[in-house]
């Protein structure tokens, strides 16, 4: 039985606690919780009721944990995203497995020294990436990395269904601050599409992002996003966001060499060339003499299964590796892929101009480390 402690029981944090309590996820028990108030005390007063140690902050339940008062394998963290790198790195340090929410912090150093903790440590690092459960997205997955249609051509990304009145923001001190929350839209909505489409496609090499301060609501971070992207083989993109678009809509559209994969509504339509052209769309590019030919594609949905509690999934995954039958979903290093590509989008925002993507543990990472995190560091402390 994994024995675990949930840190942070806000919104995410009892929605973690009720899949436990309820017994949905098997060999895992919680033994401690952290800062349960208000709507979510009564969310889970009968687990409360049962005399669960609860803890007013990570540091109070860690103290407890090394006097022998708690006994745990596991922490699953749910805080604002600033504290999730100190807050990982203590557990590891103790020698606990660690299931984070995303993202895995605000500045990817926290997500790299993260990482480091977990390498050293030689403990389970698990990510909260919950739509890598969607059969949608490892479908479409599956098909890019199986090259059959090609190369990647071209990524178009519309993500507008991320709606928020104004009082959204008003509903917490830390929601839409630099300060406390670290951005707006892409750190907080979008983490799970910027992990897909890293994860589908790979990240990008380069980026110019155009992100909106307060276009749509009174808040000081980004509500409106609009991004450019370039991939090593020449292939480009775009991503959009926003929480002040309605109707919103998300439409992924993805060509490739031979084919168009699109999808929206739940449904996943591909478009083959091969079957309408009766050869590979480079080779009649070079040989046909109709000279205004609309190439339509043959169009077919691709059938697949419903989503099914995919937070469940996730938990499922994280206990299966620490008992040994089976890998996370999501493992802790994906986390700086997805992290690097949004503070990029930010700093090309900031600095107006085109912004490369450094590898994962050059030298050029630590300079891009250090450049985003002065200009935000900038933006944070001149509103406190």
């Amino acid at each position: 039985m994994i024995k675990t402690a949930i840190i942070g029981v806000g919104n995410m944090g009892s929605k973690y606690a009720e899949i436990i309590s309820n017994e949905e996820i098997g060999h895992i028990k919680i033994e401690a919780m952290t800062r349960v108030r208000g709507h979510y005390a009564e969310l889970l007063k009968d687990l409360i009721d049962t005399g669960l140690p609860i803890y007013e902050s990570a540091d109070a339940l860690f103290d407890a944990y090394d006097e022998g008062q708690i006994d745990l394998d596991a922490v699953i963290i749910a805080t604002p995203h600033f504290s999730h790198e100190e807050i990982a790195v203590k557990a590891f340090a103790r020698g606990l497995h660690v299931l984070c929410d995303k993202p895995s912090g605000v500045y990817s150093r926290q997500a790299r020294i993260m990482e480091e903790a977990a390498d050293k440590s030689g403990k389970v690092f698990s990510m909260v990436f919950n739509q890598r459960t969607n059969p949608l997205y490892k479908e479409i997955r599956s098909i890019i990395q199986s090259g059959k249609y090609g190369a990647l051509k071209r990524v178009n990304w519309v993500v507008t269904d991320w709606y928020r009145p104004d009082n959204y923001f008003k509903s917490s001190s830390w929601h839409a601050t630099y300060a406390k929350d670290g951005g707006g839209v892409l750190l907080n909505q979008c983490p799970h599409n910027l992990d897909l489409l890293q994860w589908m496609c790979t990240n990008p090499v380069k980026v110019q992002g155009f992100c909106a301060e307060g276009h749509y609501h009174d808040i000081e971070v980004e509500d409106d996003v609009t991004c450019f992207m370039q991939w090593e083989n020449g292939a480009t993109g775009t991503f959009v966001t926003s929480t002040g678009d309605a109707p919103g809509i998300n439409r992924l559209e993805i060509s490739l060499d031979e084919a168009m994969l699109v999808c929206e509504g739940g449904k996943l339509r591909i478009g083959e060339l091969e079957p309408e052209l009766g050869m590979k769309e480079a080779e009649y590019r070079k040989t046909s003499n109709d000279f205004f030919k609309k190439i339509k594609g043959t169009w077919k949905e691709v059938e697949v299964a419903a989503s099914e509690k995919p937070y469940n999934q996730i938990i499922q995954g994280f206990v299966d590796e620490l008992l040994g039958n089976g890998k996370s979903l999501a493992d802790g290093r994906e986390g700086r892929k997805s992290l690097i590509l949004t503070n990029a989008i930010y700093l090309s925002s900031w600095k107006q101009k085109m912004v490369e993507l450094p590898q994962i543990g050059s030298d050029k990472e630590l300079e891009f480390e250090k450049e985003f995190e002065e200009i935000l560091d900038q933006k944070r402390y001149k509103r406190q």
